[in-house]
Protein backbone atom coordinates (compact mmCIF):
# COMPACT_ATOMS: atom_id res chain seq x y z
CA UNK A 1 0.00 0.00 0.00
CA UNK A 2 1.34 3.42 -0.96
CA UNK A 3 0.42 6.14 1.53
CA UNK A 4 1.66 9.67 0.89
CA UNK A 5 0.49 11.12 4.20
CA UNK A 6 1.39 14.80 4.06
CA UNK A 7 -1.06 16.43 1.66
CA UNK A 8 -0.49 19.89 0.17
CA UNK A 9 -3.24 22.48 0.22
CA UNK A 10 -4.74 22.27 -3.25
CA UNK A 11 -8.03 23.59 -4.50
CA UNK A 12 -10.26 20.85 -5.92
CA UNK A 13 -13.29 22.42 -7.55
CA UNK A 14 -14.88 19.47 -9.36
CA UNK A 15 -14.32 15.86 -10.40
CA UNK A 16 -12.06 16.90 -13.28
CA UNK A 17 -9.78 18.54 -10.70
CA UNK A 18 -9.98 15.51 -8.41
CA UNK A 19 -8.97 13.02 -11.11
CA UNK A 20 -6.27 15.34 -12.41
CA UNK A 21 -4.59 15.87 -9.06
CA UNK A 22 -4.36 12.22 -7.94
CA UNK A 23 -1.04 11.51 -9.74
CA UNK A 24 0.56 14.42 -7.89
CA UNK A 25 -0.70 13.22 -4.52
CA UNK A 26 0.63 9.67 -4.92
CA UNK A 27 3.72 10.59 -6.94
CA UNK A 28 2.93 8.83 -10.23
CA UNK A 29 0.12 8.20 -12.70
CA UNK A 30 -1.79 5.20 -11.31
CA UNK A 31 -2.49 2.19 -13.49
CA UNK A 32 -4.71 -0.72 -12.42
CA UNK A 33 -5.00 0.87 -8.99
CA UNK A 34 -7.50 1.65 -6.27
CA UNK A 35 -6.89 5.08 -4.76
CA UNK A 36 -8.57 6.14 -1.53
CA UNK A 37 -8.73 9.77 -0.45
CA UNK A 38 -9.60 10.33 3.20
CA UNK A 39 -11.33 13.65 3.86
CA UNK A 40 -12.13 15.38 7.15
CA UNK A 41 -14.14 18.61 6.96
CA UNK A 42 -13.30 18.90 3.29
CA UNK A 43 -9.54 18.53 3.82
CA UNK A 44 -7.61 15.58 2.39
CA UNK A 45 -5.93 13.85 5.33
CA UNK A 46 -4.43 10.96 3.40
CA UNK A 47 -4.24 9.40 -0.04
CA UNK A 48 -3.57 5.65 -0.28
CA UNK A 49 -3.04 3.44 -3.34
CA UNK A 50 -3.13 -0.34 -3.80
CA UNK A 51 -3.00 -2.63 -6.84
CA UNK A 52 -6.49 -3.19 -8.17
CA UNK A 53 -6.48 -6.92 -8.99
CA UNK A 54 -5.41 -8.16 -5.52
CA UNK A 55 -7.79 -5.78 -3.75
CA UNK A 56 -10.71 -7.08 -5.84
CA UNK A 57 -10.82 -9.98 -3.39
CA UNK A 58 -13.48 -8.92 -0.84
CA UNK A 59 -11.41 -10.16 2.12
CA UNK A 60 -8.36 -8.17 1.01
CA UNK A 61 -10.50 -5.08 0.46
CA UNK A 62 -12.10 -5.46 3.91
CA UNK A 63 -8.66 -5.75 5.55
CA UNK A 64 -7.43 -2.68 3.66
CA UNK A 65 -10.45 -0.61 4.62
CA UNK A 66 -10.31 -1.75 8.26
CA UNK A 67 -6.78 -0.38 8.59
CA UNK A 68 -7.87 3.00 7.23
CA UNK A 69 -11.07 3.03 9.25
CA UNK A 70 -9.22 2.38 12.52
CA UNK A 71 -6.97 5.35 11.85
CA UNK A 72 -9.70 7.69 10.56
CA UNK A 73 -12.99 6.51 12.11
CA UNK A 74 -14.97 9.69 11.33
CA UNK A 75 -13.48 10.63 7.98
CA UNK A 76 -15.23 10.59 4.63
CA UNK A 77 -13.60 8.25 2.08
CA UNK A 78 -13.58 8.80 -1.67
CA UNK A 79 -12.61 5.83 -3.86
CA UNK A 80 -11.15 6.02 -7.37
CA UNK A 81 -10.50 2.89 -9.45
CA UNK A 82 -8.03 3.33 -12.33
CA UNK A 83 -8.21 0.51 -14.89
CA UNK A 84 -8.57 -0.42 -18.54
CA UNK A 85 -11.14 -2.96 -17.36
CA UNK A 86 -14.35 -1.03 -16.66
CA UNK A 87 -16.13 -4.07 -15.22
CA UNK A 88 -13.30 -4.75 -12.75
CA UNK A 89 -13.16 -1.08 -11.72
CA UNK A 90 -16.87 -0.94 -10.94
CA UNK A 91 -16.86 -4.33 -9.23
CA UNK A 92 -14.24 -3.08 -6.75
CA UNK A 93 -16.02 0.26 -6.28
CA UNK A 94 -19.33 -1.47 -5.57
CA UNK A 95 -17.64 -3.50 -2.83
CA UNK A 96 -16.24 -0.24 -1.43
CA UNK A 97 -19.75 1.19 -1.22
CA UNK A 98 -20.99 -1.90 0.63
CA UNK A 99 -18.07 -1.79 3.09
CA UNK A 100 -18.34 1.90 3.97
CA UNK A 101 -22.07 2.51 3.66
CA UNK A 102 -23.70 5.30 1.69
CA UNK A 103 -24.27 7.38 4.84
CA UNK A 104 -20.52 7.95 5.18
CA UNK A 105 -19.22 7.55 1.65
CA UNK A 106 -18.02 10.52 -0.37
CA UNK A 107 -17.90 9.64 -4.08
CA UNK A 108 -16.74 6.67 -6.13
CA UNK A 109 -15.09 7.26 -9.50
CA UNK A 110 -13.98 4.82 -12.20
CA UNK A 111 -11.17 6.13 -14.41
CA UNK A 112 -11.10 3.97 -17.52
CA UNK A 113 -8.55 4.93 -20.15
CA UNK A 114 -9.00 8.59 -20.95
CA UNK A 115 -12.41 9.13 -19.34
CA UNK A 116 -13.98 8.94 -15.89
CA UNK A 117 -17.47 8.22 -14.62
CA UNK A 118 -18.76 8.76 -11.10
CA UNK A 119 -21.24 7.32 -8.60
CA UNK A 120 -22.41 4.33 -10.71
CA UNK A 121 -21.90 2.87 -14.19
CA UNK A 122 -23.29 5.35 -16.67
CA UNK A 123 -23.22 8.17 -14.10
CA UNK A 124 -21.72 11.65 -14.52
CA UNK A 125 -18.65 11.42 -16.75
CA UNK A 126 -15.88 13.44 -18.30
CA UNK A 127 -12.56 13.27 -20.11
CA UNK A 128 -9.29 12.88 -18.20
CA UNK A 129 -7.41 16.08 -18.87
CA UNK A 130 -5.01 18.58 -17.37
CA UNK A 131 -6.81 20.57 -14.69
CA UNK A 132 -6.10 23.78 -12.76
CA UNK A 133 -5.37 21.70 -9.66
CA UNK A 134 -2.84 19.61 -11.56
CA UNK A 135 -1.11 22.76 -12.74
CA UNK A 136 -1.15 24.07 -9.18
CA UNK A 137 0.40 20.82 -7.94
CA UNK A 138 3.15 21.07 -10.54
CA UNK A 139 3.90 24.61 -9.43
CA UNK A 140 4.23 23.34 -5.85
CA UNK A 141 6.95 20.99 -7.06
CA UNK A 142 4.96 17.78 -6.56
CA UNK A 143 6.27 15.04 -8.86
CA UNK A 144 4.02 12.89 -11.01
CA UNK A 145 6.07 10.20 -12.68
CA UNK A 146 4.59 8.29 -15.57
CA UNK A 147 4.29 5.05 -13.60
CA UNK A 148 5.18 3.28 -10.38
CA UNK A 149 7.88 1.41 -12.29
CA UNK A 150 9.64 4.70 -12.98
CA UNK A 151 9.64 5.43 -9.25
CA UNK A 152 10.90 1.92 -8.47
CA UNK A 153 13.81 2.47 -10.86
CA UNK A 154 15.23 4.98 -8.34
CA UNK A 155 16.17 2.11 -6.02
CA UNK A 156 16.89 -0.61 -8.60
CA UNK A 157 20.63 -0.52 -7.96
CA UNK A 158 23.55 -0.47 -10.38
CA UNK A 159 23.38 -1.77 -13.93
CA UNK A 160 24.87 -5.21 -14.54
CA UNK A 161 27.68 -3.68 -16.57
CA UNK A 162 28.82 -1.63 -13.56
CA UNK A 163 28.94 -4.49 -11.04
CA UNK A 164 32.48 -5.71 -11.68
CA UNK A 165 33.90 -2.22 -11.26
CA UNK A 166 31.86 -1.69 -8.10
CA UNK A 167 33.13 -4.95 -6.59
CA UNK A 168 36.65 -3.53 -6.86
CA UNK A 169 35.54 -0.19 -5.39
CA UNK A 170 33.84 -1.87 -2.44
CA UNK A 171 36.96 -3.94 -1.75
CA UNK A 172 39.22 -0.86 -1.89
CA UNK A 173 36.95 1.28 0.31
CA UNK A 174 36.42 -1.56 2.81
CA UNK A 175 40.20 -1.81 3.13
CA UNK A 176 40.37 1.97 3.59
CA UNK A 177 37.80 1.82 6.41
CA UNK A 178 39.53 -1.11 8.07
CA UNK A 179 42.52 1.16 8.62
CA UNK A 180 40.36 3.80 10.36
CA UNK A 181 39.22 3.84 13.95
CA UNK A 182 35.64 4.32 15.13
CA UNK A 183 36.02 8.07 15.53
CA UNK A 184 37.36 8.49 12.00
CA UNK A 185 34.56 6.35 10.58
CA UNK A 186 32.00 8.47 12.40
CA UNK A 187 33.59 11.65 10.99
CA UNK A 188 33.37 10.22 7.46
CA UNK A 189 29.71 9.32 7.94
CA UNK A 190 29.00 12.79 9.38
CA UNK A 191 30.48 14.35 6.24
CA UNK A 192 28.46 12.13 3.95
CA UNK A 193 25.21 12.73 5.82
CA UNK A 194 25.53 16.48 5.20
CA UNK A 195 26.08 16.10 1.46
CA UNK A 196 23.30 17.72 -0.55
CA UNK A 197 24.33 16.70 -4.03
CA UNK A 198 24.87 13.46 -5.90
CA UNK A 199 27.68 11.55 -4.22
CA UNK A 200 30.75 10.42 -6.09
CA UNK A 201 30.91 6.67 -6.61
CA UNK A 202 33.57 6.32 -3.91
CA UNK A 203 31.52 8.32 -1.41
CA UNK A 204 28.39 6.32 -2.22
CA UNK A 205 30.33 3.10 -1.63
CA UNK A 206 31.66 4.47 1.67
CA UNK A 207 28.14 5.36 2.81
CA UNK A 208 26.81 1.91 1.89
CA UNK A 209 29.65 0.21 3.77
CA UNK A 210 29.26 2.38 6.87
CA UNK A 211 25.50 1.87 7.24
CA UNK A 212 25.80 -1.87 6.74
CA UNK A 213 26.30 -1.83 10.52
CA UNK A 214 22.81 -1.72 12.18
CA UNK A 215 24.06 0.49 15.02
CA UNK A 216 25.07 3.14 12.49
CA UNK A 217 21.64 2.85 10.91
CA UNK A 218 20.27 3.77 14.33
CA UNK A 219 22.69 6.70 14.54
CA UNK A 220 21.46 8.03 11.18
CA UNK A 221 17.85 7.42 12.17
CA UNK A 222 18.32 9.49 15.34
CA UNK A 223 19.36 12.44 13.17
CA UNK A 224 16.44 12.15 10.76
CA UNK A 225 13.84 14.91 10.93
CA UNK A 226 11.21 16.57 8.79
CA UNK A 227 13.73 19.35 8.19
CA UNK A 228 16.38 17.13 6.55
CA UNK A 229 14.19 14.37 5.12
CA UNK A 230 14.20 15.67 1.53
CA UNK A 231 18.00 15.93 1.58
CA UNK A 232 18.24 12.41 3.02
CA UNK A 233 16.02 11.05 0.23
CA UNK A 234 18.42 12.47 -2.36
CA UNK A 235 21.41 11.10 -0.44
CA UNK A 236 20.20 7.50 -0.13
CA UNK A 237 18.89 7.37 -3.71
CA UNK A 238 22.42 8.33 -4.73
CA UNK A 239 23.91 5.59 -2.53
CA UNK A 240 21.53 2.92 -3.85
CA UNK A 241 22.60 3.67 -7.41
CA UNK A 242 25.98 2.15 -6.47
CA UNK A 243 25.07 -0.32 -3.71
CA UNK A 244 25.74 -3.99 -4.32
CA UNK A 245 23.12 -6.41 -2.95
CA UNK A 246 24.80 -7.21 0.40
CA UNK A 247 24.98 -3.48 1.17
CA UNK A 248 21.44 -2.48 0.11
CA UNK A 249 19.43 -3.06 3.33
CA UNK A 250 20.81 -0.07 5.26
CA UNK A 251 20.34 2.51 2.48
CA UNK A 252 16.92 1.05 1.57
CA UNK A 253 15.67 1.28 5.16
CA UNK A 254 17.00 4.80 5.66
CA UNK A 255 15.56 5.92 2.33
CA UNK A 256 12.20 4.40 3.28
CA UNK A 257 12.17 6.33 6.55
CA UNK A 258 13.16 9.60 4.86
CA UNK A 259 10.53 9.03 2.15
CA UNK A 260 7.89 8.45 4.84
CA UNK A 261 8.80 11.74 6.51
CA UNK A 262 8.43 13.61 3.21
CA UNK A 263 5.01 12.05 2.67
CA UNK A 264 6.21 9.89 -0.24
CA UNK A 265 4.37 6.74 0.73
CA UNK A 266 4.87 5.16 -2.71
CA UNK A 267 8.66 5.32 -2.41
CA UNK A 268 8.50 4.11 1.19
CA UNK A 269 6.47 1.08 0.08
CA UNK A 270 8.88 0.31 -2.76
CA UNK A 271 11.77 0.34 -0.27
CA UNK A 272 9.84 -2.00 2.02
CA UNK A 273 9.10 -4.39 -0.85
CA UNK A 274 12.81 -4.52 -1.72
CA UNK A 275 13.72 -5.10 1.92
CA UNK A 276 11.20 -7.93 2.22
CA UNK A 277 13.15 -9.73 -0.50
CA UNK A 278 16.62 -9.35 1.05
CA UNK A 279 16.35 -8.49 4.77
CA UNK A 280 12.76 -8.89 6.03
CA UNK A 281 13.67 -9.25 9.72
CA UNK A 282 16.05 -6.31 10.06
CA UNK A 283 15.24 -3.40 12.40
CA UNK A 284 14.46 -0.88 9.65
CA UNK A 285 12.08 -3.06 7.59
CA UNK A 286 10.34 -3.98 10.85
CA UNK A 287 9.93 -0.28 11.65
CA UNK A 288 8.71 0.58 8.14
CA UNK A 289 6.21 -2.27 8.22
CA UNK A 290 4.90 -1.06 11.59
CA UNK A 291 4.40 2.47 10.24
CA UNK A 292 2.73 1.20 7.10
CA UNK A 293 0.32 -1.16 8.86
CA UNK A 294 -0.79 1.56 11.26
CA UNK A 295 -1.13 4.23 8.57
CA UNK A 296 0.86 6.56 10.81
CA UNK A 297 1.23 10.05 9.29
CA UNK A 298 4.69 11.66 9.42
CA UNK A 299 3.47 14.62 11.46
CA UNK A 300 3.30 12.17 14.38
CA UNK A 301 7.04 11.37 14.16
CA UNK A 302 7.88 13.76 16.98
CA UNK A 303 5.23 12.10 19.18
CA UNK A 304 6.38 8.53 18.53
CA UNK A 305 10.08 9.17 17.83
CA UNK A 306 11.51 8.25 21.23
CA UNK A 307 9.49 5.04 21.56
CA UNK A 308 10.27 3.93 18.01
CA UNK A 309 14.00 4.60 18.40
CA UNK A 310 13.97 2.62 21.63
CA UNK A 311 12.28 -0.25 19.81
CA UNK A 312 14.98 -0.21 17.12
CA UNK A 313 17.69 -0.11 19.82
CA UNK A 314 16.02 -3.06 21.60
CA UNK A 315 15.92 -4.95 18.31
CA UNK A 316 19.69 -4.45 17.96
CA UNK A 317 20.20 -5.70 21.52
CA UNK A 318 18.25 -8.86 20.74
CA UNK A 319 20.21 -9.66 17.58
CA UNK A 320 23.50 -8.88 19.33
CA UNK A 321 26.06 -6.10 19.41
CA UNK A 322 27.86 -5.04 16.28
CA UNK A 323 31.48 -3.98 15.86
CA UNK A 324 30.34 -0.38 15.42
CA UNK A 325 28.15 -0.34 18.54
CA UNK A 326 30.08 2.48 20.18
CA UNK A 327 29.34 4.74 17.15
CA UNK A 328 25.73 5.13 18.25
Amino acid sequence: MSIPQQQPRLSVRNLDDLVGVVPYLIGFHPQESLVVMILTDGRVELTARVDLAPISDPAALADFWTRLDLRFPRAEPWFLAFSDDRQLAWSVLEHCVLLVGEHRLGRVVAVVGDYWEADLPGGPSGAVQASPSAAEAALLGLPARTSRAELAALVAGPADAAVDGLVERFAAQAEFLDRRGLRAKRAILDRLLHSDGPLTVDDAVLAALLVSEPSRQLMVLRRLSTQNAEQQVRLWVSVLACALTPYRPGPLGLLGMAAWLTGNGALMTICLENLDAIDPLGPLPTLLDWLNLRVLPPDLWSTHRSALLRAVADHLTVIGPTPASSDS
